[in-house]
């Protein structure tokens, strides 16, 4: 937006204003400078990119003497070879500009003007997507342009309109304007003799326009990966039919006592941030205290022979909503080819046909209560938990009726993570005092992207701003675990602290491939087992979390499988270990009547 802003000022106004005032001699003086302007910086560019290679860097520092010198050194060298290429061709060939007037209609300059905003808005929004949210899936552009904008960061929509949004308006208006007197003006050209005088702009900008739509709007489409799009609408794959186990009440052995359970959705938290030494990609463990309560008491399943790897994120569990489904139904969240919305309609339903964790636990008498720091229903979250196990939902509007927080409260998505503790404390205690076990499941927020949210007291240990978010959310979780522990009910519950996708800051993880990035996770106080468990070298996805949990609860799983996951507290391979993770991503990545049916529209 300011660079839109910056060209019309500078270049833009100035040159509508010598056409409005027919003066054709100051137009051409202004169109020449910009012309030169443009391609000494153009040519200087690549000149710094393909011929110098590091000998002009911005290591240098900007507007730095050495770097000043080297570029302006260059750009003079650029302007005297254009000289010399003006004064040639200035010998031959001679081309002029002057008023004219066009009787035609200004079709095909708001044509122009149209084609290239439009492209211009695709090529900026597919930027603004990759930017604020990376890794992007069809499945999830889709499920999240269908989801009503209830309890979303007002920063993101903001960036949005300001941004994409705002910026093409201008550049329509802008263009539509400057096209339109434009074509007063006709260029004429001749060598030796006149060759050709021709209208500079009209019907004549509308194959150019054409041809730059097509280019942005063919680059814009690889950033959102229009393949996949087509491919994910178009086909149909077995793949989960024929690996789907239904989670039936046979094949499930709940202990006599039944154990309660305070699951923790860290907010995009991965074992990445551990140090390369411990199997993550950072220089310093930024979870010290995560890492030494795994190493002491927890259980940690690594995808390296290292210490702390973690899952594969698999298509439809990539965003915080796909990774709840994915971790208590064992199965990804995908958007069928003819729509839902998942529950945010009047009389929808989210996921009818599927059986999740919630389901399990309020057939087997548990209180359930889901407490968020922001409004619920973003994202449908609302209707995943509240129609499946009828779980009592905690969010910033409860917690605005019930005077938690006064009724105009909102930092960030809602409320911060140290209230969120506080208030997981306090639904805690009040879970355990009845006489039937619980179940509370929490998600944290301060974690998310972009740059996370930076807490009055968040110690300041590292240079970025992201690192000292992560580092805080490490002591937050385990505060509240420590507390966990000197509580009565802790003997019987079990602890499950599990990222809900990979991180979506891109300019954070950019250095870091994608295949080295690994959601967190870490199981604690379950009770022993003769099994003895597996937990380096393991290739899982967060699907395998589903009938994990149930196994952390002393539940006993005929076939150790539940949807699509596999308890890795058992020997059994996952379907990643069976089938590779190449073939689990592919089959994933495709369209599945057998889940839209199933699952989707509950048909029988």
């Amino acid at each position: 937006m300011l660079f839109i802003a910056t060209c019309y000022l500078l270049v833009i106004l100035p040159l509508l204003v010598t056409i409005i005032k027919r003066q054709p001699q100051n137009f051409r003086l202004l169109f020449k400078l910009y012309l030169n302007c443009a391609l000494t910086l153009g040519i200087a560019v690549v000149a710094i990119k393909l011929l110098f290679g590091n000998w002009l860097s911005l290591k240098d520092g900007l507007f730095q003497p050495a770097f000043t010198f080297k570029f302006v050194v260059l750009v003079t060298l650029i302007q005297l070879g254009l000289i010399g290429i003006d004064w040639f061709l200035k010998r031959f060939i001679q081309i002029d500009l002057e008023f004219v007037d066009y009787p035609g209609r200004p079709y095909g300059s708001l044509v122009s003007a149209f084609l290239l905003a439009l492209a211009y808005f695709f090529l900026v929004a597919s930027n603004w997507a990759n930017q604020n949210f990376g890794l992007l899936t069809p499945e999830q552009i889709v499920y999240n342009l269908r989801q009503p904008m209830e309890g979303v960061d007002s920063n993101f929509i903001s960036s949005f309109i300001t941004g994409p949004l705002l910026g093409s308006l201008v550049l329509l208006v802008v263009l539509a304007v400057a096209l339109v007197y434009l074509r007063r003006f006709a260029i004429t050209c001749q060598l030796k003799k006149p060759l050709f005088k021709k209208q500079l702009i009209g019907r004549y900008v509308i194959l150019p326009s054409v041809l730059i739509f097509v280019i942005l709007t063919t680059i814009a489409a690889v950033k959102i990966n229009a393949v996949g799009f087509y491919q994910y609408f178009t086909s149909d794959s077995a793949f989960i039919e024929n690996n789907y186990v239904k989670p039936t009440e046979d094949k499930l052995t709940f202990p006599k006592q039944k154990r309660n359970l305070i699951y923790i959705y860290a907010e995009s938290l991965e074992s990445t941030a551990t140090s390369k030494a411990l199997g993550g990609q950072m220089d310093e463990n930024l979870l010290p205290e995560l890492t030494a309560l795994a190493e002491e008491e927890g259980i940690h399943f690594s995808n390296t022979d290292k210490e702390f790897g973690g899952a594969q994120q698999l298509p439809g569990t990539g965003w915080t909503i796909a990774g709840m489904v994915a971790q208590t139904a064992g199965m990804p969240l995908k958007e069928p080819v003819d729509g839902n919305d998942y529950g945010t309609g009047e009389g929808a339903q989210f996921l009818p046909g599927m059986t999740t964790l919630t389901d399990i636990l309020a057939d087997q008498g548990y209180n359930q209560v889901a407490l968020f720091g922001s409004d619920a229903t973003f994202g449908g979250r609302r209707t995943l938990f509240t129609q499946h196990g009828n779980v009592k939902i905690d969010d910033l509007l409860t917690a605005r009726k019930t005077g938690r927080v006064s009724k105009d409260y909102k930092v960030w998505w809602g409320y911060e993570d140290s209230k969120l503790f506080e208030y997981a404390k306090e639904d805690a205690t009040k879970l355990s005092q009845s006489n039937k076990p619980f179940n509370l499941t929490m998600l944290t927020a301060n974690t998310h992207h972009i740059g996370g949210y930076v807490e009055k007291d968040m110690p300041n240990q590292y240079s970025n701003q992201y690192s000292n978010v992560i580092a805080f959310s490490d002591h937050q979780i385990v505060e509240f675990i420590k507390w966990a522990k000197t509580q009565s009910f802790y003997k019987n519950t079990t602890i499950i602290v599990d990222g809900d996708h990979l991180g979506m800051d891109v300019n954070y993880y950019k250095k870091i491939p994608e295949s080295g990035r690994h959601t967190f996770n870490l199981v604690l106080n379950a009770p022993k087992t003769t099994t003895t468990v597996k937990t380096k070298n393991r290739q899982f996805s967060t699907m395998d979390m589903f009938p994990t949990t149930l196994a952390a609860m002393g539940v006993k799983i005929k076939g150790n499988q539940l949807g699509l996951g596999t308890n890795l507290l058992s020997n059994q391979k996952t379907l990643i270990e069976k089938k590779g993770l190449k073939k689990v991503t592919n089959e994933l990545s495709e369209n599945s009547k057998f889940y839209n049916n199933t699952f989707v529209f509950n048909k029988k």
